[in-house]
């Protein structure tokens, strides 16, 4: 497995959709050109790096992705489009940029040859305007030039099933949206599920501001199941142009984490289990009645549309908050916001499983269905409180790879974590039945002008993030292992 890095902290976006080359590279299926556009040439020298096509490369034929990508096929572009506003710090360090994108569509197009199917879409945040996130990168501009100049139609689809707002007086508005145009299909894991060793606890699985009622229909004795967009399962390639960035409950999110994107319903995601660890839950570490009510109350607040039930219920939960003022809480953590959560990485591991193993239909297959190529956009990436509130952190950075745990395990160093310490990877590591990583992580090969072992990436592209303030202290090279999650979970 190869894994290609970049890193150059002046890197900055194209700010002129639709983001062409900033020159007139040989194999350029178009001929216009912008004054001002670094990532498109930094995205070709990546797919140099890896030597694909290296025999015709520097020559109009060449064609980097042409060994995964044959005329006729269906191609899914998975960005991260999670939320068009961030107030901690702008939505360039929070969504994958349109330069970026534009620079590999143009290489699938390529491979393609005019003939087949190229989608590019996601399922947002709950409250997430999607044509506002378009808009914002400019891939509207993108997929207008390409059905001016090209002989392909570029499909751009919000792949939620409804869009909801949390409202000020409680309660969540939910509106429906048209979502997949090719409809969603139900796969079920069962006993393959990573939740299946932990599924005496179903009734705790949580999502934020999503009905639990709803989550727990699929996720129970019987069955792990999981609402998957058809135009996904329908790919024949993945092309995952993920953001590198912080996440509050897995500590990061890249590769891996971006395909939560494929859901139509986020309400059948588990991402945290409710109560304390000593418990059985991975809210929070300790009992504490205080933060056993407000989950209780923040799980009725979502469930009802009754302002008269509601507005009591806001302000006991006010009392229970402020109380730890007076008296504080025993621990810090909420929500599954900390680096003992245990459930976002049984998840995350489940939906790659899907995604390379699930046929057209969602039935699981033991070879695999589908291949995929990953650019990680990490050139004004996110620190901090992400994924929804991250601080931006100019890192320079573009990796690319085609397994996304060897890339997530690179973006974890570059990113300054111990991936022995980060929980996703004891799950997404151990597949037998669906493997996602084959070897070890010492086989993995760096392409870069630094080093050429895993080992090394963290001395040679440490880029020192600030981690979600629940993981601080526990991830970072140099910190102490984080505790085994067994133990805290009985």
């Amino acid at each position: 497995m190869r894994v290609a890095i970049i890193k150059d902290e002046e890197i900055d976006y194209c700010r002129e959709p639709p983001y062409h080359p900033q020159e007139l590279y040989p194999e350029c299926p178009f001929n216009d050109v912008s004054a001002n556009n670094q990532c498109y040439g930094y995205v070709r020298e990546l797919l140099r790096m890896l030597g694909l096509d290296k025999e015709n490369y520097g020559k109009d034929n060449w064609n980097p992705l042409g060994e995964i990508i044959k005329p006729g096929m269906s191609v899914f572009i998975k960005p991260n489009f999670v939320r068009h506003y961030n107030h901690a710090g702008g939505v360039d360090c929070m969504i994958t940029h349109g330069s970026i994108i534009r620079a590999i569509l143009d290489y699938v197009y390529i491979a393609l040859k005019g003939v087949g199917h190229i989608t590019i879409g996601d399922s947002s945040y709950l409250d997430a305007d999607f044509e506002k996130i378009v808009r914002h990168t400019g891939i509207d501009k993108v997929a207008d030039y390409y059905d001016e100049n090209s002989k392909m139609h570029i499909d751009l689809i919000d792949l939620r099933q409804y869009r909801g707002r949390v409202r000020l007086i409680g309660g969540v508005d939910r509106r429906p949206l048209p979502g997949d145009p090719l409809g969603y299909s139900i796969v079920d894991l069962g006993k393959d599920s990573d939740h299946y060793e932990i599924i005496h606890d179903y009734p705790k699985f949580r999502n934020g501001y999503y009905d639990r009622n709803e989550m727990i229909k699929h996720h129970n004795m019987e069955k792990n199941e999981y609402c998957i967009a058809n135009s996904i399962l329908n790919a024949d390639v993945i092309v995952n142009v993920p953001k590198l960035k912080t996440h509050s409950k897995a500590g990061m999110t890249c590769a891996l984490k971006n395909l939560i994107g494929a859901n139509g319903l986020k309400d059948w995601l588990p991402h945290h289990r409710y109560g304390p660890a000593e418990c059985g839950g991975d809210d929070y570490i300790h009992r504490d009645f205080r933060k056993d009510w407000l989950a209780r109350l923040r799980d009725e607040q979502v469930v009802t549309d009754n302002l008269l039930y509601i507005m009591p219920l806001r302000a006991m939960a006010a009392l229970l908050h402020y109380s730890n003022k007076l008296v504080p809480f025993k621990d810090k953590y909420d929500a599954g916001g900390w680096y003992g959560n245990d459930t976002i990485s049984r998840t995350i591991s489940d939906l790659n499983k899907i995604i390379y193993y699930a046929d057209r239909h969602g039935k699981m297959q033991n070879a695999r269905q589908r291949k995929e190529f990953l650019v990680v956009d990490g050139v004004i990436a996110g620190q901090g409180e992400g994924p929804l509130m991250p601080v931006p952190k100019r890192a320079g950075v573009l990796v690319a790879g085609s397994n996304p745990v060897a890339v997530d395990l690179v973006c974890s160093s570059i990113m300054g974590f111990d991936y022995r310490k980060m929980p996703v990877f004891r799950h997404v590591m151990r597949s037998k039945k669906y493997p996602l990583f084959e070897g070890a992580p010492e086989d993995i090969e760096i392409v870069s002008d630094k080093c050429s072992r895993l080992e090394d990436v963290y001395g040679s592209y440490n880029c020192s993030f600030l981690p979600p303030d629940g993981w601080a202290g526990h991830v970072e090279y140099g910190r102490a292992p984080i505790p085994e999650i067994k133990a805290l979970n009985r």
